[in-house]
């Protein structure tokens, strides 16, 4: 491996800090790598959901997309791969070059490796070193350690960034379809829609969830190809090998100016210190230090030896520890002297406890001032939430009590809003509506049905006509009930001139 040419700082990281330089690398490469994925991965997709259309089983390229993952996963690995050493490859390149590595290890990885927590550190370790397996079963078991919990939170954080964007689509899509539209409960809606639901539904889910992968697959990916980095930084020392490396180079580069500079010393020298021959036959002789000391040697010496190697021994000597805490990145930098005491700091911290005690007086006196108030004020707080329960009580209990009809309801209805009881009018009207829509569609009665259900019951009529007046007479109701916003005589004259005010007249 050419590490000189590797683009990224090599140096042990945390692994937390290998998953932001994984994030890094795909923001650096994002063109090339997604280029390649949905050059590969969208007619893939297109093909099978075309099988499970043939098939009759529409959900089955749903399936068939997240079970071939790892699959996928090969065209982000390829891409960074290279990009760490300068050389990002185009699509066509990426889809040319997945002939090059085994493919023994993907046809792994889609069987009984599927479900696999550490796919992300697996992958590099298949395809980009390609040992024999005893050797990669024994260099597997020191790569993943003290890793593997991480490598397992990472696919796990990472299945659920795609579940949270696949529910946020359909969560955004909820909230913009009308109240009475929506199911009734959960077990409704996976009961009634999810069941019965058309093909064109599958197929829109399939979408969404294939752009959720695509969002979230090639980052999950890229953060196992760090954590490979990393862990081989650890055991490898990649980070000194390349500042040896850096080192030959300028030596290499410094070579001829040393073998000038060597030459023109040696020349200089000859003249004057020629070597004799009684000189180069001439042994160096030995010097210890107790003779440069001018000292005996002497057994305290020995004893230090003895009291080091000692001390060496002690448990809480040498050894490797790791030390975390937690500090501020920006401190303010520490004066070297203590300012002067200025004359006024005495005086300003007075002031600051005077206004402190304001403060704290100021606040007290709001407080029992509210509490004063609300004393005052709740008797009439109470009258008024009484009046208003004794407006709105009759009409809405008229609305929901299972009370005979008239047997003239139009005339009745009439009537009362001549009379001005247009509320009361208008709620009777209602009661009339869902008494028709309910002996029409053949509903049993219900007390805690709302205005919601009756719209949603309005579209199950089969005449369209009668859907429109019932839809008509509720949301006229809804209007009058909670936004006190009455029809005109004109209206109420159209609500009545046929069915359900008069069930014998057609709609």
């Amino acid at each position: 491996m050419e590490l000189e040419r590797i683009s990224v700082v090599l140096r042990p990281r945390v692994p937390r800090e290998a998953l932001d330089l994984g994030a890094a690398m795909l923001r650096a490469n994002a063109r090339a790598v997604w280029s390649a994925w949905f050059a590969f991965t969208l007619p893939v997709f297109v093909l099978v959901n075309a099988l499970g259309l043939l098939m009759g089983v529409p959900w089955l390229g749903l399936l068939l997309m997240w079970w071939l993952k790892p699959l996928f996963d090969r065209l982000p690995l390829y891409v960074l791969s290279r990009a760490v050493f300068d050389s990002a490859p185009g699509w066509r390149e990426t889809l040319r070059g997945q002939r090059q590595w085994s493919w023994r290890s993907t046809l792994a990885g889609l069987t009984w490796l599927r479900v696999d927590s550490n796919r992300a550190l697996r992958l590099p370790l298949d395809l980009l070193e390609g040992t024999p397996r005893k050797l990669r079963a024994a260099r597997w078991k020191v790569l993943r350690r003290r890793i593997v919990a991480e490598t397992s939170l990472l696919t796990y954080g990472c299945m659920q960034f795609e579940l949270v964007l696949f529910l946020g689509v359909w969560l955004l899509a909820a909230l913009l379809v009308p109240h009475e539209w929506l199911p009734g409960s959960i077990s409704d809606f996976f009961r009634h829609d999810v069941s019965g639901a058309p093909v064109f539904w599958t197929l829109l889910v399939a979408v969404v969830a294939y752009l959720a992968m695509s969002a979230i697959e090639p980052l999950y990916v890229a953060c196992g190809f760090a954590l490979y980095l990393n862990r081989r930084t650890q055991l490898e020392a990649w980070d000194i090998d390349l500042a040896f490396r850096r080192m030959r180079t300028r030596l290499q580069s410094l070579g001829k100016l040393l073998a000038v500079l060597l030459a023109c010393g040696g020349m200089w020298a000859l003249p004057g210190h020629a070597a004799t021959p009684e000189s180069m036959s001439s042994k160096p002789a030995v010097v210890t230090p107790q003779q440069i000391f001018d000292q005996a040697p002497d057994v305290d010496d020995e004893r230090f030896a003895a009291a080091a190697a000692e001390a060496y021994r002690d448990p809480r000597f040498g050894g490797e520890r790791k030390v975390r805490r937690w500090t501020f990145k920006h401190l303010p930098e520490a004066a070297d002297k203590p300012p002067p005491a200025s004359p006024f700091t005495a005086l300003g911290g007075a002031f600051a406890m005077v206004f402190k005690l304001l403060l704290w007086a100021l606040l007290a006196a709001a407080v029992i001032g509210l509490l004063w108030v609300a004393w005052r004020q709740r008797g009439r707080w109470s009258m008024r939430a009484g009046e208003a329960s004794l407006e709105a009580a009759p009409a809405v209990v008229r609305a929901v009590v299972d009370e005979p009809l008239p047997d003239d309801l139009a005339g009745s209805v009439r009537a009362l809003w001549q009379a001005g009881r247009r509320r009361e009018a208008l709620a009777l009207l209602y009661r009339g509506g869902v008494a028709q829509t309910a002996s029409l569609l053949q509903l049993p009665p219900s007390i805690d049905a709302t205005e919601a259900d009756w719209l949603r019951h309005a579209h199950a009529i089969d005449d369209p006509a009668r859907a429109r007046r019932i839809i008509a007479i509720v949301r006229t109701w809804q209007y009058a009930a909670y936004a006190g916003r009455y029809p005109d005589d004109a209206a109420i004259d159209e609500l009545l001139s046929g069915w359900p005010a008069q069930p014998g007249v057609a709609a």
